[in-house]
């Protein structure tokens, strides 16, 4: 399929839309404080545009991470990736250990000394904040025995779906935090002022920009930041949470992983837009360096060679995805709060 793929062209970027994307990187954030200064009605539709903004970026490193662009070793690939980090506030370095990771072994965890399940994948390893999965909720426990994890023991794995969505718009902080941390760490210092300089630019113009005093640019900068945050990570809980999670030596190879805990939901011009292609996850997990343009043809060709195979290929309508995401939260919920 990757062979027939390639000789119909769909691995090849397009200059237009490369120009295109990059044009996007840079006008949408200028719209954004354009429209902060002009005030009143202007300054909401400044916050929306910001905040999409956001999603938008990372998708943009995703696909030049993933190689999508070309060879992410390449000069033209690292400029690029260094100024999404310091348009988006976190960097390829953090992003590239967790997420290849993440695609070898999707939701998968390992079996500790003492029979606790704990996760491989780091998309679903985040105690104390949230408990994944009910079969987490034991290695969830050991987390918050200590520190932060004990003052919201009791809160968090009672309460943890209402708390959900607030959580997820807070996770910019977290990721970009987590960026500098293992920039640093690596050495990759121009990686890590530039996430930085991300905040402090960001927080810098929207006081100087706004109309008002500055600690309303701050709150404004600060509401995009939310609603960016909200947006990816909720397209991205959608693709993963509530499929299975496994015992990684009891899977049967790469496709048996991805099938166990991928699922699509439904595609459209604007769906895939706003999601970046990643509403097509199977098909990006099979094919990662494939551009995300393309991803929602390969659907129909993915999804006959898995069944034909012996594999699920998982495909819900948002609402039901959705649903599946709660459903799993409110049981793990159950499973983690500590008796009263």
């Amino acid at each position: 399929m990757r062979t027939w793929a390639r000789e119909k062209g769909y691995y090849s970027v397009p200059f237009w839309e490369q120009a295109l994307r990059c044009l996007e990187l840079v006008a949408a954030p200028a719209l954004a404080f354009i429209l902060l200064a002009e005030g009143g009605v202007a300054t909401a539709f400044g916050v929306l545009v910001l905040g999409l903004h956001y999603p938008r970026t990372a998708y943009l490193g995703h696909d030049v991470a993933h190689s999508q662009w070309g060879p992410r070793s390449e000069t033209k690939a690292r400029i690029k990736l260094r100024l999404i980090a310091l348009a988006q506030g976190f960097g390829s370095t953090w992003w590239v250990e967790k997420h290849e990771l993440h695609h070898a072994f999707p939701n998968a965890c390992r079996i500790e000394d003492d029979g606790t399940r704990a996760p491989i994948d780091g998309d679903i390893d985040s105690p104390p904040w949230l408990v994944w999965d009910k079969s987490l909720a034991q290695y969830n426990a050991k987390a918050r025995r200590a520190g932060l994890g004990r003052a919201l023991s009791f809160l968090l794995p009672r309460y943890q779906v209402p708390l959900f969505f607030p959580i997820l718009s807070v996770a910019r902080f977290n990721w970009s935090w987590q960026s500098i941390l293992v920039a640093v760490k690596n050495k990759q210092w121009s990686e890590a002022t530039l996430c930085a300089a991300h905040w402090a630019s960001g927080f810098a113009l929207a006081g100087v920009l706004t109309p008002g005093a500055a600690w309303t640019g701050w709150l404004w900068f600060l509401a995009a930041q939310l609603v960016g945050g909200f947006i990816l990570a909720f397209v991205f809980v959608l693709n993963h949470t509530g499929m299975e999670v496994y015992d990684a030596t009891e899977s049967k190879g790469f496709y048996d992983r991805q099938a166990r805990a991928t699922r699509n939901t439904p595609s459209s011009l604007f769906l895939d837009w706003l999601t970046g292609g990643l509403n097509s996850q199977i098909e990006h997990h099979m094919f990662p360096s494939l551009p995300r343009r393309r991803l929602a043809q390969m659907r129909e060709a993915t999804k006959a060679a898995l069944e034909e195979c012996g594999y699920a290929y998982v495909t819900l309508s948002n609402r039901e995805a959705m649903r599946a995401v709660l459903s799993t939260l409110g049981d793990a919920a159950w499973a983690g709060a500590p008796a009263v």
